[in-house]
């Protein structure tokens, strides 16, 4: 399987401002006559001004990446900003930080439960009693619980600590499909939405397993109360649909056929991804690919290890304990 092509379209109409993350997407009218998200790389974090960089192009990656693992993703388009707009909207230049030229969009997702997301997520910030009752609810629902291991195992290829937290970056929508989780929201995988020397020596660690494989696992770990460690780093979202993971026979579990998938990416294929990447969504296009295509073929031989680990630190409730099985090798090779 090659890259999936994605379309370019106009921006006709802006529509509406959605939420206030930093990024401040906005909802906008393309030209083929369908509704997207339209998101900006200039951003305010902690009252500062900012430019994620990196944000548009780390989308369009982990977006080929999905699509190739069939893991569900809203699909997506290059969007062109004409001049045009702005000058009659300078509310998008000046709040929004929208600019003339070709920006990452989302289609929006029919029927979409974002609203429900949005209140739980509340109820978790209020440390209510009752709020893992109502994720339990919320997720035993979805049709597509198979889909939950994939996702699982993509995030720990692209390095995409953000659904490990309470946010989720997860989308519930109901449709002709069924009740059915999507991911979106990838602009900080691999280490971060900023190119800059730090997050290029993170992605170069990759190259020294020895210390790399401790560092990229203790991101989900803490010390629990008899001394131990125990996964943690999901937060209240992925703990309530972990439950979709079955690990009961370790010969035959929910991991194995998505990673021998990722065991199959090839340089290839990593290829056919970035030629979906416009030009002016680079920093340093020979850098990014470079270090990006090093990354991602050691990082899928990781992913198994990093599975097995996850597992022994108590991430998934019924892993009864004992190796997981592979396809070709052991866990504990790499």
């Amino acid at each position: 399987m090659a890259s999936v092509p994605v379309p370019r379209i106009e921006v006709n109409a802006f529509l509406k401002q959605l939420g206030q993350g930093v990024s401040a997407p906005v909802l906008i009218l393309g030209s083929d006559s369908k509704k997207y998200i339209l998101k900006t790389q200039h951003v305010v974090e902690n009252g500062v001004r900012k430019e994620y960089n990196c944000m548009f192009f780390n989308e369009m990656l982990v977006y080929q990446i999905a699509k190739y693992l069939n893991v569900p993703i809203p699909d997506v388009a290059i969007a062109n900003v004409e001049k045009e707009h702005l000058d009659h909207g300078p509310s998008l230049l000046f709040v929004h930080r929208f600019h003339e030229g070709l920006l990452f969009a989302s289609k929006e997702v029919e029927g979409n439960e974002s609203n429900l997301l949005e209140g739980y997520q509340k109820l978790i910030m209020m440390n209510k009693p009752y709020v893992r009752r109502s994720w339990n609810a919320f997720f035993s629902r979805i049709t597509n619980g198979a889909d939950i291991p994939k996702i699982i195992a993509m995030d720990l290829l692209i390095a995409n600590f953000d659904r490990f937290s309470n946010d989720g970056n997860l989308l519930v929508a109901s449709n002709s499909s069924g009740r059915r989780v999507f991911v979106i929201d990838h602009g900080h995988a691999f280490f971060g939405p900023t190119w800059e020397i730090h997050k290029r020596n993170i992605l170069r660690g990759v190259n020294d397993y020895r210390s790399y494989l401790p560092f990229h696992l203790n991101t989900f770990l803490e010390v629990s109360d008899d001394g131990g460690q125990i996964f943690s780093g999901l937060g209240e979202i992925f703990k309530s649909i972990e439950g979709y993971v079955d690990l009961t026979d370790p010969e035959a579990h929910s991991f194995l056929d998505v990673v021998d998938q990722i065991e199959a990416i090839n340089e290839g294929l990593i290829d056919s991804w970035f030629e979906q990447i416009p030009d002016s969504w680079f920093v340093n296009k020979r850098e990014q690919v470079a270090e990006h295509k090093n990354y991602l073929l050691k990082q899928k031989d990781y992913v198994r290890i990093l599975i097995q680990q996850l597992a022994s630190s108590r991430a998934f409730n019924n892993y009864r304990g004992g190796v997981l099985q592979w396809n070709g090798r052991n866990a504990g090779t790499v």
